[in-house]
């Protein structure tokens, strides 16, 4: 659609007439950002690598008309529209509502009306900027009063007071549509023709401090402009809109200027983007230190792009485009991302999703600000061939939004805006992710607020059993997407058996890119029924399911049962019981039910028990096969109360809100810093990190010098910035101690270290190991002699076998921990993470002797 439309749809956009347009605006706003990515690599493996920023809506204040135009200063967001009240989130259309005349602030940290601030304007405002220094906020549109006061399409506002500067009072002969400031001047385009009086083309410098035009710029276009930035020094002005020459000479749209004269400046960006006359035009600009960006429409001749551009912000040369079809408004630098909205509904040349019949909108939508590649064609002759010009990657981020009718343009979002934590964005839509949120939006950074916007729970994800092969069942499934995120972890269970899923990937996927997947179990019993269910979870720990059919597997016949067998190793007056020699002829084990005969029971195919006293005791095991057969056998066990070599266990079969308690062997759990960073529940003890933090528990009451420890642990989320670090302690001897610790970096990659005190004694890859979330590993750590002391440890995923070497090992001979010492274990989280808090959870906690 385009800048200006009716309502007759066509093929390339809307139909337009400047005669009867309504104003819109699409001004810019000059932005002191971190340098771009101009040098990032490409990722071909995974260019859709998603932006930081989640498609989790937040709660807003919400409006009645529409949100041209915001800027953010500090945690306020100024927003300019037509709207005649304000409302909280959550509050039907008409009630508890705020009068507010087309200009309002809110609070971006909460989304609630600033109620201190209320400048009540006589018609829309269609442009907003703030100064540099924050100090104010300029405001442009048709309105010709303001807070009751004579002041003509443009006012400035103090951010300290809320009020208006009443000594800057310039004149505007017609519509401003765009602004641009400085400290000291304001930048204005639109329609107008004069300032104060004085002829001036659309464009115009006007003095901060008393509202004076300012004569030495003297920069002049023969039609509107649209959009305007200023480059942080302020030495350049970028000016965007209809025009087709700017200061006489032909610009096609866009231009940059000197900041103090107005004087043309080369802008080879704009040999390629071309977009002006009565039917096409530059719709925003946006300026960095080192970039700026923009972004145009297009409705019959005059123009050929409808999507977004990066160019050099001093040289002007184009950095890249994207052209996907459908007009984009405005857009915004965040992170690593560049958030565009407008109505794109095919970006197959940008590698993106493709168009649909009938058409489908993305009203917000997000690129990498790195170049990675070049764009294609899709033979669509209605719009102009890029192809061969360098393009961004298209991030998955697809926030959805329904359209609203306040303008009658067919529209959802209009503008955006943000900080360091959010991005903001206004339009007219009535809905967000299917919640009713008028006019305004938020979406934070995951280290803000985690995203609840989990995988798509589609019906094309329910997995499909067969049974081609006599013992095998071959399940199926269409994978899934997820709106802001690309890489999801399935995993398959069988029989509802959660804990030992039969298979478990991540595969990367998008709403228009989702890859078959599949996988066989074999070993199953002929004639045997058996239901599997899908788990999908994203990288913010949301989790969707899809139970699947039935099926029987082929090769049925009379089942055999299975057989019982299992080793019983007693250890003073415990023992422990390992089953997996049990088989079955025609199946699988299912399941182990043990009994220790003292009334003790477990299951599984492993297991512990301790007696109360010593004596022999008769240890029973029952296994069930897959198709309901059973075996039992039984055995004498003798145990004695003979000194045990275990110095600590706990398996956090309790429940504790604080703290850790006691732990089954070892003593009291002592906690560093907050107990409320600590707690027992679910079968794990939990240590809950935020970023740069470390949190210890540590055993006081275990003195030894010959340490065995062992411990199965896993965390929430995944690991980001530099890396989540987990360690147990195989000898604390006050504030220093021997640790081995698992380091997973922000990729999943994850080494063994090995540490005395702070330092880092030696640390070695474990090769074929990535790190996912809810993944569970096993960390065993030795730490034994004296003068010198032994350190060494291995890692490796709990699902596996224990491998035979150890993977890191060393000696040491520091003087103060050639001595007995306690044990523990110990967490850190990066202070670069980006996915915070996480939660640690640790499982079967083990301290031997050793021999």
């Amino acid at each position: 659609m385009s800048l200006f439309r009716t309502s007759t749809y066509r093929g390339v956009g809307v139909a337009a007439s400047i005669a009867t347009a309504i104003g819109l605006v699409f001004g810019g706003l000059a932005i002191a950002g971190p340098a771009s990515a101009d040098t990032m690599p490409p990722n071909p493996a995974n260019p859709a690598t998603p932006p930081t920023v989640s498609a989790q809506a937040l709660p807003t204040t919400q409006i009645d008309g529409v949100a041209w135009a915001q800027v953010v200063v500090g945690n306020t967001v100024y927003v300019a529209g037509k709207f005649t009240t304000a409302r909280p989130a959550g509050a039907p259309a008409g009630s508890n509502t705020t009068p507010r005349s087309n200009l309002l602030a809110y609070n971006v940290a909460t989304g609630a009306l600033i109620s201190t601030f209320n400048v009540p304007l006589n018609a829309q405002a269609l442009a907003i900027a703030a100064t540099p220094d924050g100090s104010r906020v300029y405001v442009g549109g048709d309105f010709t009063t303001a807070g009751g006061g004579n002041y003509y399409r443009i006012v400035a506002i103090s951010t300290a007071t809320g009020q208006i500067v009443s000594s800057f009072r310039p004149i505007m002969e017609s519509q401003v549509r765009a602004l641009a400031a400085t400290n000291t001047a304001v930048y204005a385009g639109g329609t107008f023709s004069s300032v104060n009086g004085a002829s001036r083309g659309y464009i115009a410098e006007i003095n901060a401090s008393n509202g004076a035009l300012m004569t030495t710029f003297a920069a002049s276009a023969d039609y509107v402009v649209d959009a305007l930035a200023v480059s942080p020094d302020g030495t350049k002005l970028y000016a965007g809109g209809r025009f087709q020459n700017m200061n006489g000479s032909s610009h096609y749209g866009l231009a940059m200027l000197n900041g103090t004269t107005g004087a043309n400046l080369p802008f080879p960006a704009n040999s390629v983007v071309r977009d002006a006359g009565t039917q096409a035009g530059i719709t925003t600009l946006v300026a960095t230190s080192d970039r700026v960006y923009g972004a145009g429409y297009v409705f019959g001749s005059g123009g050929n792009l409808e999507g977004s551009f990066a160019a050099d912000a001093n040289t002007g040369a184009l950095i890249w485009l994207e052209d996907c079809h459908g007009d984009t408004y405005n857009v915004y630098p965040l992170g690593d991302a560049l958030y565009a909205v407008g109505h794109p509904h095919d970006c197959r040349n940008v590698g993106g999703f493709p168009e649909t019949n009938p058409r489908t909108f993305h009203h917000s939508i997000a690129f990498s600000k790195a170049r990675t590649g070049t764009l294609t064609n899709d033979g669509n002759r209605s719009y102009f061939n890029f192809s061969g010009q360098p393009s961004p990657s298209q991030l998955n981020w697809f926030p959805d939004y329904v359209t609203g009718s306040f303008t009658g343009q067919g529209q959802a979002a209009w503008s955006l805006a943000g900080n360091s934590q959010y991005l903001v964005v206004g339009g007219e839509f009535p809905f967000v992710n299917g919640v009713a949120q008028y006019g305004l939006t938020r979406f934070a950074f995951d280290s803000v607020v985690r995203s609840n916007v989990g995988p798509n729970n589609n019906t094309a994800l329910a997995p499909n059993a067969t049974s081609p092969t006599a013992g095998q069942a071959k399940v199926t499934w269409t994978s899934t997407y997820d709106q802001d995120n690309t890489n999801l972890n399935y995993k398959l269970v069988r029989d509802g058996n959660t804990a030992s899923p039969v298979y478990q990937a991540n595969q990367l996927s998008t709403f228009w890119n989702r890859p078959a997947m599949s996988f066989t179990d074999t070993g199953l019993a002929g004639g045997s029924q058996h239901t599997y269910t899908l788990y999908v979870t994203d990288p913010d720990g949301n989790q969707i399911n899809r139970a699947g059919n039935t099926v029987t597997i082929a090769g049925g016949g009379a089942n055999q049962n299975p057989v019982a067998s299992f080793v019983a190793t007693p250890d003073g007056l415990s023992v422990s019981v390992d089953g997996s020699a049990s088989s079955d002829p025609d199946g699988s084990v299912a399941a182990w039910a043990w009994t220790f005969g003292d009334g003790g029971t477990a299951t599984g195919v492993t297991a512990g028990h301790t007696y109360a006293a010593a004596g022999t005791y008769t240890i029973t095991l029952k296994v069930t096969d897959n198709r309901g057969g059973q075996a039992t056998t039984s055995k004498p066990v003798t145990v004695t109360a003979t000194a045990s070599t275990t110095v600590a266990r706990d398996a956090f079969e309790r429940s504790v809100a604080t703290g850790w308690g006691s732990a089954e062997v070892g003593g009291t759990w002592a906690g560093a810093g907050d107990a409320s960073a600590y707690a027992v529940g679910s079968g794990t003890g939990q240590m809950v990190d935020p970023a740069g933090v470390t949190k210890t528990e540590t055993l006081n009451a275990v003195s030894s010098n010959r340490t065995d420890t062992a411990v199965t642990f896993t965390t929430d989320v995944a690991s980001s910035g530099g890396g989540i670090f987990v360690s147990a302690i195989g000898r604390q001897v006050g504030s220093i101690g021997y640790e081995g610790r698992a380091w997973i970096s922000g990729s999943g990659a994850v080494q063994v270290q090995l540490l005395q005190g702070g330092n880092t004694l030696q640390a070695v890859p474990v090769s074929g190991l990535t790190y996912t979330a809810g993944q569970q590993l096993t960390l065993r750590v030795q730490v034994f002699g004296t003068s010198p002391t032994t350190v060494r440890a291995k890692l490796w995923p709990a699902i596996q076998a224990e491998p035979a070497a150890w993977q890191a090992s060393v000696t040491d001979t520091t003087a103060t921990l050639q001595a007995t010492g306690s044990v523990g274990l110990r967490t850190y989280l990066s202070g670069a993470a980006t996915l915070t808090p996480v939660r640690a959870k640790f499982d079967n906690y083990l301290v031997s002797v050793v021999p």
